[in-house]
């Protein structure tokens, strides 16, 4: 038999005192794991995608904040390291056309960002989040294979910077007065931009969604 939840009321277990003024620093890194599917070709009219997708990678980051009370902003720097993408079409010429479409992906989003502290229990404090700002992505390596009327053309990749934003919420930890440990998961929308060129045409990227499981550190400098 599990034992009873303390009581909120017993002198103690919540501070609601709030978490004070000051600057601080925190860095985190995690899995990165896609939400959707990443591109499309569209270098030839009418293809049809049959299957796609963006493999998992890792992310990492640090950012520069202010906090009052509970709440908290700061200004974030991540970065997605490569992974790769691939997509299989068919159709555009009739039926016996198909072909591949592979290559690498990254990100670098900078971020504006505003959390809550929900409050605080034996030094367990949940949050909640969201940001906005720009994200520069990256489409590279960039093959095209197969035949449609011939051979696929030759593909080049590209990079762009464009509006990201993204919602979350965790769990921070107090190790100490100034350093804090932060477990969080948040959703991140990175855009659509052009991944890449033939010289038929542009190859077009849908929105990219990404899940991000993320652990790091929280250090107030005052």
């Amino acid at each position: 038999m599990l034992p009873p939840l303390p009581s909120l009321d017993q002198p103690g277990n919540v501070d609601d005192s709030g978490s004070g003024a000051g600057w601080y620093l925190r860095g985190g890194f995690g899995a990165s794991l896609p939400g959707g599917p990443a591109v499309r070709p569209s270098f030839v009219p009418g293809a049809a995608t049959r299957s796609e997708g963006l493999h998992a990678g890792w992310a990492v980051g640090g950012a520069l904040g202010y906090q009052l009370g509970w709440l908290r902003g700061d200004l974030s720097l991540d970065y997605l390291g490569p992974r790769d993408f691939g997509e299989h079409f068919s159709g555009a010429c009739g039926t016996a056309c198909a072909g591949t479409l592979k290559g690498r992906f990254s990100a670098i989003p900078v971020l504006a960002n505003l959390y809550y502290d929900i409050g605080t229990w034996n030094n367990l404090t949940p949050y909640v989040g969201a940001g906005a700002g720009i994200a520069h992505v990256d489409w590279d390596r960039i093959e095209l294979g197969g035949s449609c009327d011939g051979a696929c053309p030759a593909a080049s990749g590209a990079g762009s910077w464009h509006f990201a934003w993204q919602v979350g919420a965790g769990l921070d930890y107090a190790l100490t007065d100034r350093l804090s440990m932060e477990v969080d998961y948040r959703l991140l929308d990175l855009g659509n931009a052009r991944a890449g060129s033939t010289p038929v045409g542009n190859l077009a990227a849908r929105t990219v969604w990404d899940n991000e499981v993320r652990i790091g550190l929280r250090y107030k400098l005052n």
